[in-house]
């Protein structure tokens, strides 16, 4: 028993050294990250899944680098054994996480009845596939899906296509405002100062969206494109279980 005990003790006390060890590690790392990428702002510094490696995470960028600070690594990193990209694996978590966190400024078409999937899309006023999706919008509600949509002017800002989504992010009734939109009809002109269009676009910027629609999924994974809204609960009905 008192060798158990001895033995308990050791390995706690060996635990807090390598606990306070990582962060002194760390520490120094983000001191080095600030030298070499100044301006950026780095959201994390931890562990990496290969021992002797840390990785330095700029919202979906990730970067692996050695303790000492010597060695940087761009690159994705892969488990052969489980044929899985962990890079991609943490971006999916990170891009779900920074997605979720704007929530509350989207325009949500709820799917009918208990939601069998949700999706959030960046979509354009003046994109042809994003108001060919919303053309199917009903179809897509009734097949169980939830769509969150978040603006991506392609054009940029300003531009016309911003100052169409500003005015449907304005509108009393959004919703509406995006159909009426999506069908080329006139919205009230109407640009408030609070509308979330250029934190969208920056957002997408950063996700690394670059066409429109683009759908984010509940685990994080990027989509690219239009799919017919049978086609769609197909594949999400086919990745949801792959991924079980």
């Amino acid at each position: 028993m008192r060798l158990a005990f001895l033995l308990s003790v050791i390995s706690l006390f060996g635990m807090a050294a390598v606990s306070q060890a990582d962060e002194s590690v760390e520490q120094s790392l983000r001191k080095m990250a600030a030298e070499l990428l100044p301006g950026q702002t780095l959201d994390s510094v931890s562990p990496s899944p290969v021992a002797g490696l840390y990785q330095l995470a700029y919202g979906t960028r990730l970067f692996y680098i050695t303790a000492d600070g010597r060695h940087l690594i761009s690159g994705d990193m892969y488990d052969l054994q489980q044929d899985t990209n962990l890079s991609e694996e943490w971006r999916s978590g990170a891009r779900q996480s920074i997605v979720e966190a704007k929530k509350n400024s989207m325009i949500v078409y709820p799917a009918k009845g208990k939601a069998k999937h949700t999706v959030t899309v960046f979509t354009d006023i003046d994109c042809t596939y994003c108001r060919k999706m919303h053309s199917g919008i009903k179809e897509i509600n009734d097949l169980g899906i939830t769509v969150r949509y978040l603006a991506f002017p392609r054009a940029g800002n300003p531009s016309p296509s911003y100052d169409k989504l500003a005015k449907v992010w304005c509108a009393a009734d959004r919703n509406e405002a995006m159909t009426r939109a999506k069908n080329e009809e006139q919205i009230k002109s109407n640009v408030c100062k609070d509308n979330p269009v250029a934190d969208h676009l920056a957002l997408g910027i950063a996700l690394g969206v670059n066409a429109t629609p683009t759908l984010i999924l509940e685990d994080g994974t990027l989509v690219p494109g239009y799919l017919p809204p049978q086609r769609l609960a197909q594949e999400l009905d086919k990745m949801k279980t792959a991924k079980r």
